[in-house]
């Protein structure tokens, strides 16, 4: 039987030097390699060793956007986080826009969401 485990998380952007910006930024993400892929940018990011991909709009694609809300599909990713205050008000301080305030949704387990560049949602997760 094959076994299976996280490589990484590819994201799409309509700006990806923006969305390379954010995630170094926000949460200290750094540059692993830069390259072009189908002719755009695309950059290999490491966030504390959980590996992701930004890549803009490859050379000819004419990607089409249905309706944003409800979509279906990657509804949101998390990052654990070892204390949501903390966490918290260092996101505020760098101008992250929260969609959910952190709330406790059951004893040991704090999360918040904050919105992401291309408008996806980033959980924050503390678990006791």
């Amino acid at each position: 039987m094959a076994t299976y485990g996280y490589d990484h998380i590819h994201f799409r952007s309509e700006d990806p030097h923006a969305a390379r910006k954010f995630w170094e930024e926000m949460f200290g993400a750094t540059l692993v390699q830069e390259r072009k892929l189908g002719g755009a940018p695309s950059f290999n990011m490491d966030l504390n060793g959980m590996t992701f991909i930004i890549s803009g709009r490859a050379e000819g694609e004419d990607p089409v956007r249905t309706s944003s809300d409800p979509r279906y599909g990657l509804d949101h990713f998390g990052l654990r986080v070892d204390n949501m205050d903390d966490a918290a008000a260092d996101l505020r301080a760098k101008k992250a826009e929260f969609i959910c305030e952190p709330w406790e949704i059951r004893p040991g387990v704090k999360i918040a969401f904050i919105k992401g560049p291309d408008n996806i949602s980033i959980e924050l997760a503390q678990r006791d």
